[in-house]
């Protein structure tokens, strides 16, 4: 994996951090006890989804647009749906564990695809 590579992956990675995050602020500034909490909740979280396209948008001048997409989505959803289990105290049921397990399995599968699609271009050039 190149430098140049690399630096596209840790853009999305930013990406989903922050969109994890602003998420999960979003639904946290509801339970603070102090005047404007939900504004204030609101406006985090829309900075944070700002700032987490502006990443998005940076790992795809070096990655395939879908692939980015997929784990933009896919890991985004994996850690709100984390942080509504260990900070928010929602309950982890097999049937969200199972939906998780298959849009992780999914965002692999379009990896997957991409790269074997890149190496057969390669090869039929």
């Amino acid at each position: 994996m190149s430098p140049t590579r690399l630096s596209h992956w840790l853009w999305l990675l930013a990406a989903i951090v922050l969109e994890a995050g602003g998420s999960t602020i979003m639904k946290l500034s509801h339970q603070w006890y102090f005047a404007h909490a939900a504004l204030l909740g609101l406006a985090v979280m829309w900075l944070c989804i700002g700032l987490s396209y502006y990443c998005l948008a940076l790992s795809t001048t070096g990655l395939p647009v879908g692939v980015a997409f997929a784990f933009w989505e896919g890991l985004g959803l994996t850690l709100v749906t984390l942080a509504g289990f260990l900070v928010l105290g929602e309950e982890p049921t097999l049937t969200r564990l199972s939906g998780l397990a298959c849009v992780l399995g999914g965002a692999l599968l379009v990896h997957r695809g991409t790269a074997h699609g890149d190496t057969e271009r390669q090869t039929a050039s």
